[in-house]
């Protein structure tokens, strides 16, 4: 068992190295484009891509607040922690949400005053262009991590890039925006800022769920997937209780099996053994399965 517990560690190790890579890498890319709109933005007096702007900032404290939560996930397993640190990583996508709310309240907040304080802001082929370079960017950041996220099986990554969804929809309603101003039509400016804070809130709340469900211990596995690999052991009568939880690589099973009455413990005890390895082979990412072995004259 130390083995295995030692491989383990050094596998969270590794994989905790390539998050921080691919969040340095978004978290340089994110900051560029973030400067770059904000200080346009505020020299044009264009509050749209001011807003655009504040948002891509927002992805690069977002990827801050994921280095550190890497960190302390990829710590192994102590006293206090038994089961590791690995939430901490879906705790930081949940801050990543609240984050979002806030950031979100701000630019409706000033596209409010612009309803009822309009101004006509500067819209220049260089507007056109940066924005331009930004959608690039983007999609780039989109594709980059939703593809190391699934590969590394990383809820933060994942939610991150769902995150960054939102800047690729958002730098193309300030497309349409800045048509708008080109075109005079009032108030656009404070509409289209009206919208991408909209499309913030309706991120959020997608993040903050998936984390939730993490958080609240809902169940992550298909219980009857579980029953047939059990049943399938020679030596199990019948299987019940099954309980999961965790994330899709840090999965927990606990789980009742039923065997004849004669069974002696050490044969019980190589059965749990046995059930456990199967299950572990067959359903990537369980760290930890906990078999109750049971009499069948119980169940009866």
């Amino acid at each position: 068992m130390p083995e295995v517990d030692g491989s383990l560690a050094t596998v969270r190790s590794s994989r905790a190295r390539q998050l921080a890579k691919v969040l340095w890498i978004t978290l340089a890319l994110n900051w560029l484009v973030a400067g770059l709109k904000i200080a346009f933005g505020l020299a044009t007096r264009c509050m749209v891509i001011t807003a655009d702007g504040i948002h891509s900032f927002s992805d690069g404290t977002s990827n801050i607040i994921g280095l550190i939560a890497i960190h302390i996930s990829g710590q192994p397993a102590d006293r206090g922690h038994p089961y590791g640190h690995q939430k901490y990583e879906t705790l930081a996508s949940a801050l990543i949400a609240f984050l979002l709310f806030i950031v979100s309240f701000g630019i409706f907040k000033q596209a409010i005053k612009g309803l009822f304080h309009p101004h006509t802001p500067e819209v220049t082929a260089l507007s056109f262009g940066l924005m331009g370079f930004t959608l690039a960017v983007n999609l780039f950041v989109v594709y980059y991590e939703r593809r190391q996220g699934r590969m590394l099986q990383s809820d933060l990554l994942i939610s991150d890039s769902w995150h960054t969804l939102t800047d690729v929809f958002v730098t193309l309603s300030v497309f349409v925006a800045l048509v708008g101003i080109v075109l005079h039509v009032p108030r656009v400016d404070a509409f289209f800022s009206l919208f991408i804070a909209g499309v913030i809130i309706v991120t959020a709340i997608g993040i903050l769920k998936r984390s939730s469900d993490v958080l609240c211990d809902k169940a992550v596995l298909d219980i009857e997937r579980v029953e047939k690999i059990v049943r399938a052991v020679e030596g199990v009568r019948d299987c019940h209780e099954i309980r999961t939880r965790g994330r899709v690589d840090d999965v927990n099973i606990d789980l009742h099996v039923l065997v004849d009455n004669q069974m002696t413990v050490l044969a019980s005890h190589r059965l749990s053994n046995l059930i456990e390895n199967q299950i572990r082979k067959e359903i990537h990412g369980v760290h930890d399965v906990v078999v109750h072995i049971e009499p069948v004259s119980h169940e009866h």
